[in-house]
Protein backbone atom coordinates (compact mmCIF):
# COMPACT_ATOMS: atom_id res chain seq x y z
CA UNK A 1 0.00 0.00 0.00
CA UNK A 2 1.35 3.41 -0.95
CA UNK A 3 2.11 5.91 1.78
CA UNK A 4 0.60 9.30 0.96
CA UNK A 5 1.52 12.76 2.19
CA UNK A 6 -1.26 12.76 4.80
CA UNK A 7 0.05 9.43 6.15
CA UNK A 8 3.51 10.99 6.47
CA UNK A 9 2.10 14.04 8.29
CA UNK A 10 0.18 11.77 10.67
CA UNK A 11 3.29 9.65 11.24
CA UNK A 12 5.47 12.68 12.09
CA UNK A 13 2.82 14.05 14.43
CA UNK A 14 2.83 10.63 16.12
CA UNK A 15 6.62 10.82 16.46
CA UNK A 16 6.31 14.26 18.11
CA UNK A 17 3.56 12.95 20.40
CA UNK A 18 5.72 10.00 21.52
CA UNK A 19 8.54 12.42 22.34
CA UNK A 20 6.12 14.74 24.21
CA UNK A 21 4.92 11.81 26.32
CA UNK A 22 8.51 10.62 26.82
CA UNK A 23 7.43 7.26 25.41
CA UNK A 24 10.99 6.41 24.43
CA UNK A 25 10.36 2.80 23.38
CA UNK A 26 7.46 3.91 21.20
CA UNK A 27 9.64 6.59 19.61
CA UNK A 28 12.41 4.07 18.90
CA UNK A 29 9.89 1.65 17.39
CA UNK A 30 9.11 4.35 14.80
CA UNK A 31 12.75 4.40 13.73
CA UNK A 32 14.61 2.08 11.36
CA UNK A 33 17.59 0.15 12.80
CA UNK A 34 20.00 2.46 10.93
CA UNK A 35 18.34 5.60 12.35
CA UNK A 36 20.59 8.60 13.01
CA UNK A 37 19.61 11.64 15.08
CA UNK A 38 21.52 14.89 15.14
CA UNK A 39 21.07 18.43 16.40
CA UNK A 40 22.75 21.18 14.42
CA UNK A 41 22.84 24.96 14.32
CA UNK A 42 24.60 27.58 12.28
CA UNK A 43 26.97 29.90 14.15
CA UNK A 44 27.08 33.35 12.60
CA UNK A 45 29.95 34.24 14.91
CA UNK A 46 32.03 31.31 13.66
CA UNK A 47 30.52 31.38 10.16
CA UNK A 48 30.07 27.61 10.16
CA UNK A 49 27.77 24.72 11.00
CA UNK A 50 27.86 23.24 14.49
CA UNK A 51 26.88 19.68 15.38
CA UNK A 52 25.67 19.63 18.96
CA UNK A 53 24.50 16.05 19.23
CA UNK A 54 24.68 12.93 17.10
CA UNK A 55 23.38 9.47 18.03
CA UNK A 56 22.54 6.20 16.36
CA UNK A 57 19.94 3.81 17.79
CA UNK A 58 22.29 2.39 20.43
CA UNK A 59 23.31 5.89 21.50
CA UNK A 60 19.69 6.96 21.84
CA UNK A 61 18.80 3.84 23.85
CA UNK A 62 21.65 4.62 26.25
CA UNK A 63 20.61 8.28 26.43
CA UNK A 64 17.04 7.31 27.31
CA UNK A 65 18.31 4.90 29.97
CA UNK A 66 20.32 7.61 31.76
CA UNK A 67 17.79 10.47 31.41
CA UNK A 68 16.34 9.90 34.89
CA UNK A 69 19.79 10.68 36.32
CA UNK A 70 20.04 14.09 34.58
CA UNK A 71 19.85 17.18 36.78
CA UNK A 72 16.85 19.43 36.40
CA UNK A 73 14.67 16.86 34.61
CA UNK A 74 12.17 15.82 37.28
CA UNK A 75 8.73 17.22 36.46
CA UNK A 76 9.91 19.18 33.42
CA UNK A 77 7.92 18.53 30.25
CA UNK A 78 8.42 19.41 26.59
CA UNK A 79 5.73 20.03 23.99
CA UNK A 80 6.61 20.09 20.30
CA UNK A 81 4.47 21.80 17.68
CA UNK A 82 5.36 20.77 14.14
CA UNK A 83 4.18 22.03 10.79
CA UNK A 84 5.16 19.99 7.74
CA UNK A 85 6.26 22.39 5.01
CA UNK A 86 7.67 20.11 2.30
CA UNK A 87 7.37 16.45 1.37
CA UNK A 88 9.38 15.18 -1.58
CA UNK A 89 10.35 11.75 -2.80
CA UNK A 90 13.97 11.21 -1.83
CA UNK A 91 16.89 10.26 -4.03
CA UNK A 92 16.81 6.70 -2.67
CA UNK A 93 13.84 4.64 -3.81
CA UNK A 94 11.22 4.30 -1.10
CA UNK A 95 12.53 7.27 0.86
CA UNK A 96 10.76 10.56 1.46
CA UNK A 97 12.49 13.79 2.49
CA UNK A 98 10.36 15.91 4.81
CA UNK A 99 10.97 19.40 6.13
CA UNK A 100 8.93 20.60 9.12
CA UNK A 101 9.04 23.72 11.23
CA UNK A 102 9.23 22.93 14.94
CA UNK A 103 8.71 24.95 18.09
CA UNK A 104 9.44 23.31 21.43
CA UNK A 105 7.92 24.68 24.63
CA UNK A 106 9.30 23.57 28.00
CA UNK A 107 7.10 23.61 31.09
CA UNK A 108 8.67 23.58 34.56
CA UNK A 109 7.34 21.53 37.48
CA UNK A 110 5.80 24.80 38.75
CA UNK A 111 3.76 25.11 35.54
CA UNK A 112 5.76 27.92 33.91
CA UNK A 113 5.99 27.47 30.15
CA UNK A 114 8.65 29.07 27.97
CA UNK A 115 9.89 28.78 24.43
CA UNK A 116 12.76 26.30 24.51
CA UNK A 117 13.79 26.07 20.87
CA UNK A 118 12.74 26.86 17.32
CA UNK A 119 13.98 25.38 14.10
CA UNK A 120 13.31 22.71 11.51
CA UNK A 121 13.21 18.97 11.31
CA UNK A 122 14.94 17.58 8.23
CA UNK A 123 13.67 14.01 8.14
CA UNK A 124 14.27 11.04 5.87
CA UNK A 125 11.42 8.56 6.13
CA UNK A 126 11.41 5.04 4.70
CA UNK A 127 8.01 4.30 3.11
CA UNK A 128 9.05 1.31 0.99
CA UNK A 129 7.18 -1.30 3.07
CA UNK A 130 3.95 0.68 3.43
CA UNK A 131 4.70 1.66 7.04
CA UNK A 132 6.70 4.86 7.60
CA UNK A 133 9.90 4.56 9.66
CA UNK A 134 12.42 7.28 10.41
CA UNK A 135 15.86 6.76 8.88
CA UNK A 136 17.35 10.11 9.77
CA UNK A 137 16.37 13.25 11.65
CA UNK A 138 18.37 16.43 11.75
CA UNK A 139 16.98 18.98 14.17
CA UNK A 140 18.35 22.17 12.63
CA UNK A 141 17.95 24.88 15.25
CA UNK A 142 17.65 28.62 14.91
CA UNK A 143 17.88 28.75 18.70
CA UNK A 144 21.47 28.63 19.89
CA UNK A 145 21.07 29.07 23.64
CA UNK A 146 19.41 26.06 25.23
CA UNK A 147 20.74 26.39 28.75
CA UNK A 148 22.06 23.39 30.64
CA UNK A 149 20.64 20.01 31.44
CA UNK A 150 18.51 19.16 28.41
CA UNK A 151 19.44 15.92 26.75
CA UNK A 152 15.96 15.03 25.55
CA UNK A 153 15.68 14.96 21.77
CA UNK A 154 14.03 18.13 20.59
Amino acid sequence: MAVGNEDIRDFLNGVADALDREAWDEFLSMCAPEFEYRVTAYSYELDKEMVWLIHDMDGLRYLFDVLPEQLGRKGTRMLRQISVTDISRGEAKGHVDVTSKVIAVRTSPEGVSELFAAGRYLDVVDVANGTPRMIKRETRLDTRELGIGSHVPI
